[in-house]
């Protein structure tokens, strides 16, 4: 079993989640539904309990099985999640890990989203071993999907997921990003 590391980026620090994230968790995208809308898995309104839940099924387990779920900081303060889940979350791609994230509304539009996957990108391509990594977004979630396209994702697919908080399938553009590229991408820059 691997331990998830501490990766810092220009700005954030990305830490392992720790219980005490639920009540930032519940705060920032559990009862903001500008947030929650884009998660799939989030119900709305949030249920009391849930991000403790949440965290209580993933701390201490083996990301290369379950995932790896990584606390966005910034400054010491928690802003949101991305997360790395192991092979198989996806029906279009099984073989590949999948890439999700979320930040709070009030640390929106200041590029820590975009930093963070970079810095888990490369993290996961390491210890996955995966060829690709893969990743869904809303059809209609054109900030998602620009930031998966500014980091080098191309469309793969179109599904639907059943989204909680919408309360009805959501149309997902699934897209996924090659090693060899990430990797030529990264030399240039």
């Amino acid at each position: 079993m691997i331990t998830l590391p501490e990766l810092k980026t220009r700005r954030l620090i990305l830490r392992p989640v720790e219980l005490s994230d639920a009540p930032a968790i519940e705060e920032l995208a559990g009862k903001d539904f500008s947030v929650a809308r884009w998660l799939t898995s989030y119900s709305w309104p949030y249920e009391d309990g849930s991000a403790e839940k949440f965290l209580g099924s993933i701390i201490g387990t083996d990301p290369q099985e379950t995932g790896a779920i990584f606390a966005i900081t910034l400054g010491g303060v928690f802003i949101g999640i991305v997360a790395v889940e192991a092979p198989g979350d996806l029906t279009e791609l099984p073989d590949d890990p999948t890439l999700g994230y979320w930040i709070g509304r009030a640390f929106q539009g200041h590029g820590y989203a975009s930093e963070a996957v970079e810095a888990v990108l490369a993290w996961a391509f390491e210890v996955y071993g995966a060829n690709a990594l893969a990743a869904r977004a809303y059809e209609e979630n054109t900030r998602s999907r620009a930031l998966l396209r500014k980091a080098g994702f191309k469309p793969y697919a179109l599904t639907e997921r059943h989204a909680k908080a919408l309360d009805r399938k959501v149309s997902n553009v699934v897209v996924r990003l090659e090693r060899n590229e990430f990797e030529a991408r990264r030399q240039v820059a």
